[in-house]
């Protein structure tokens, strides 16, 4: 609930709308037969959206508990299987190695690290 301290907690369609349109530039190959991957994607998207909005722990709890029950209610697989860490998806990882972009799920940190630094 937003107040004058969470003020930013303003959540609307455009949050939703950006969770899809970021899901959309996937490439198919990758996702075609690995719904983990794109559920795990999805997961990326909500954090980013609305995970990284909140500020008190008690808020980022009850975030926990929603995206939990929300996975046990879509999905197959456990909670802990698609919120394993590192959750991170970007695009120029593939782009710092020369290839064209491609949204893709990052495993090793220690590459990304490397390509940050």
């Amino acid at each position: 609930m937003p107040t004058a301290r969470k003020f930013h907690y303003q959540f609307n369609l455009r949050d939703f709308t950006k969770i899809i349109q970021n899901i959309m530039q996937i490439e198919h190959s990758p996702y075609a037969k690995n719904p983990l991957g794109l559920a795990r994607m999805w997961a990326h998207e909500c954090h980013r959206v609305y995970l990284d909005r909140l500020i008190l722990p008690e808020d980022v709890t009850k975030y926990n508990e929603f995206i939990a029950n929300g996975i046990k209610e879509f999905s197959d697989f456990k909670p802990d299987v698609i919120l394993a860490e590192p959750l991170i998806f970007t695009n120029f990882i593939s782009v710092c190695k020369g290839h064209e972009p491609a949204y893709k799920n990052i495993f090793d940190e220690t590459e990304l690290k490397n390509i940050l630094n």
